[in-house]
């Protein structure tokens, strides 16, 4: 088959990072990203492996105007901030609050830790709070660094996000929360809505590659924290080919036997930070991570099922939503059903009559990308909010108990459906290799930077095989 041209963007060099025209070619079964600098050379960069097919993969979307922090000058992605170029609102916004760490990780992308490394004043991170809340509006609010839990403040801090923002995120390594199980407790009661957990394999060899030291046992003592706080739990694993990635059907059946556990968001390594990923065949791409789902769950999962977002670019993650059953198997969520069809009869027999409701938001199907923002949000809470507590402790097999009130109403069976909701779901983020500043004006995860500014995720996490950033500033 020869080559085609499937269409032109820009990119940049990922030695010098200089922005450069780029053109996306298909060859084969594959589709890489194209551009030569007139300084350092060609560059190619596998972006699509396989099925689904690149060009199927597509949802329309109208750009959103946004009220722009910082003026068009250097051309994106140098005068982010957000600069009128950018073509979508806030969905979720990352808060650093301490540089500081507990681990080295070997793949850190905000390279954090170090002997310069601190933590923010409580009052500087509650202003900035403020800022975030009258600029970004109401977005998903995650708190992050380094190990945010290493700040001395945090529960203070949590509790101020929570009167700004409808749902607030713990992005941690989870080791706190397995010495302190107290912590779980405490942060859900000042209003912490989920824990977004590193969680790389069920074995200590993947950790001590990637973390550079053996964490199974912690990983699973913060799931049991968290499982004891009623504070539910989304975990994190950044995957690699040839290490991990065989792994992501065991982690999805293990997640989804832990009551607590909401689901699996999926993170290919790239390169950034302190991560120098030489080998270029070990960078996964969409498809590649949905065929190790299926092949991983044994068809459970199946790779024609999952979508593209509605609210940042298309090619810049998958989800599949799911209802878990009592035991175990996952069905999937049937977009947009009538919340009618989806009442138990149990209910029905009680008397509960519903109309042509919609299900809570479980899917996108609006293609205007300021109210995808908003729907994006509504289902983040849907599908990884609390629902009402269920006791009993993780553990490894398939029966997931479910707490039912003896007088079924229709806030119990809301209540139920959020614990029942399962998902998947992957963001694959970019690197010097693979930036296209079309998927990148799109991008709707931003971290605030002083003095006051979002910065897309990819572009403040933009390293050059040299060590150069444009935004992050390198720890002493």
């Amino acid at each position: 088959m020869s080559p085609k041209l499937l269409g032109q963007t820009e990119s940049v060099c990922p030695v010098c990072l200089k922005i450069l025209p780029a053109e996306i070619w298909e060859r084969g079964a594959e589709v890489f990203l194209e551009r030569s600098c007139p300084e350092h050379g060609f560059f190619a960069a596998a972006i699509w492996r396989g099925e689904p097919n690149f060009r199927a993969w597509r949802r329309p979307r109208q750009p959103r105007s946004i009220q722009a922090q910082t003026p068009r000058e250097r051309g994106c992605p140098r005068d982010c901030g957000l600069c009128p170029d950018h073509g979508q609102k806030t969905c979720a916004a990352l808060l650093e609050v301490t540089d500081q760490c507990d681990l080295s990780c070997p793949v850190c992308f905000a390279d954090s830790g170090g002997p310069g490394a601190s933590s923010r004043p409580l009052g500087e991170l509650i202003k900035a709070l403020h800022w975030i809340q009258a600029n970004a509006g109401q977005v998903v609010l995650q708190l992050s660094g380094g190990e945010p839990t290493r700040h001395p403040e945090l529960l203070e801090l949590v509790a101020a996000a929570k009167k700004l923002f409808p749902a607030v995120q713990l992005n941690t390594n989870g080791l706190r929360l397995a010495n302190e199980p107290a912590l779980a407790e405490k942060l859900a009661k000042n209003g912490l809505n989920w824990v977004f957990l590193q969680f790389d394999s069920l074995t200590d060899p993947v950790y001590r590659v990637l973390r550079g030291r053996p964490l199974q046992a912690q990983k699973v003592a913060a799931v049991a924290a968290c499982q004891k706080a009623h504070l539910p739990v989304i975990l994190v694993p950044t995957v690699v080919k040839g290490l991990n990635d065989q792994e992501l059907g065991q982690i999805v059946d293990w997640a989804k036997a832990q009551p607590i556990v909401r689901g699996v968001h999926i993170q290919p390594m790239t390169q950034a930070g302190r991560n120098n990923l030489t080998d270029p065949e070990r960078r996964l791409t969409i498809p590649e991570i949905l065929q190790a789902l299926e092949t991983g769950t044994e068809g459970r999962i199946q790779a024609k099922d999952a979508r593209p977002p509605g609210c940042e670019h298309e090619r810049c993650s998958f989800h599949f939503r799911f209802r878990r059953q009592a035991d175990g198997a996952l069905t999937p969520w049937v977009p947009q059903a009538p919340l009618s069809q989806l009442v138990p009869r149990s209910l029905e027999s009680e008397g509960l009559k519903m109309g042509p409701t919609v299900a809570p938001q479980v899917e996108l199907t609006v293609d205007d990308a300021a109210l995808n923002q908003q729907k994006a949000v509504e289902i983040l809470i849907h599908s990884w909010g609390p629902g009402e507590p269920s006791p009993a402790p993780p553990h490894p097999g398939p029966t997931i108990p479910m707490a039912r009130k003896k007088a079924p109403s229709l806030d119990d069976f809301l209540a139920q459906a959020r614990r029942e909701t399962f998902s998947v779901t992957g963001m694959a983020f970019q690197d010097g290799q693979t930036l296209d500043l079309q998927r990148l004006k799109s991008c709707c995860v931003h971290v605030y930077q002083e003095p006051g500014r979002l910065i897309p995720f990819c572009a403040m996490n933009l390293t050059s095989t040299t060590g150069q950033t444009l935004h992050r500033k390198r720890p002493c």
